[in-house]
């Protein structure tokens, strides 16, 4: 809790991130910014062909090696693997407005059905001439809409050493060309401001829901293996941070998976 690091509350989005089975810890190191993933998908088996409901853990840190506070995270872009889907149809959208002041209590009583994932961030709140203040809180991913596109927004929300709460949106697009499917962009600095910065998360992704009598899941993946061979790897997500200063670092998240049947 106390390396230091800004607004990493950013990886929630990373949704799909690991290999299967086992945790894959990812370390990427660029200049004096240092970025750790660690994650895990359940179950260890998936399709060859298609895509099967999935459960994404997420632990992330970003820090320095020599502990000082990095420039200020601007801007976040995610590519997840065009074989790890994002399916939202028939899923309920939570309004931005709905949640964007409201306790963690309150914005599941009011968005329940659109929560596609918990889980527990740590923080410091920073105040002038002073040493950052530590804290920790509950951090909520709800499925959502802003201005008709899809997007999921990040509510973080802690009591210590005040009450406060913060929503960032992470909009979805679907691409088409090369091993990419959908790409995720948030503005840090428009849904944060000076407020503090994030150094760790712990994130559980998971959401099943019924329509139409069809059992459906937001999170999905299959195991693109070639025929007759019973594992592959691929880069299943990439991260691209963009911070103050015109310094950047970008982080790709391998994927090893065995075929189901």
């Amino acid at each position: 809790m106390r390396s230091r690091g800004r607004n990493l509350v950013a990886l929630a989005a990373v949704l799909v991130l690991g290999g299967v089975g086992a945790a894959l810890a990812v370390v990427v190191q660029t200049g004096f910014l240092r970025i750790t993933v660690l994650s895990q998908i359940e179950p260890v088996k998936l399709p060859r062909v298609g895509t099967a409901p999935i459960a994404v853990f997420v632990s992330g840190h970003i820090a320095t090696p020599d502990g000082s506070v990095p420039p200020q995270l601007q801007r976040m872009t995610i590519y997840v693997n065009r074989h790890g889907l994002l399916q939202s149809k028939g899923l309920p959208a939570c309004p931005l407005a709905t949640i964007e002041t409201s306790s963690s209590e309150d914005a599941v009583a009011r968005c329940g059905q659109a929560l596609v994932g918990s889980g527990r961030f740590w923080a410091s709140v920073v105040f002038p001439d002073q040493r950052p203040y530590p804290t920790r809180g509950r951090l909520l991913i709800f499925n959502g809409r802003s201005g008709g596109v899809p997007t999921l927004f990040a509510h973080i929300y802690t009591t210590v050493p005040f009450t406060t709460s913060f929503v960032i949106g992470f909009r979805l697009q679907h691409i088409n060309n090369g091993p990419y499917g959908t790409k995720l962009t948030a503005s840090l600095p428009k849904a944060l401001g000076e407020w503090g910065f994030v150094d760790r998360i712990k994130l559980t992704l998971r959401r099943k829901y019924v329509l139409h009598g069809r059992h459906l899941s937001y999170f999905n993946a299959g195991c693109p293996a070639p025929k007759g061979a019973k594992a592959a790897t691929f880069p299943l997500a990439r991260a691209a941070f963009e911070f103050a200063e015109s310094k950047s670092i970008a982080i790709t998240v391998p994927k090893s998976c065995r075929v189901a049947g």
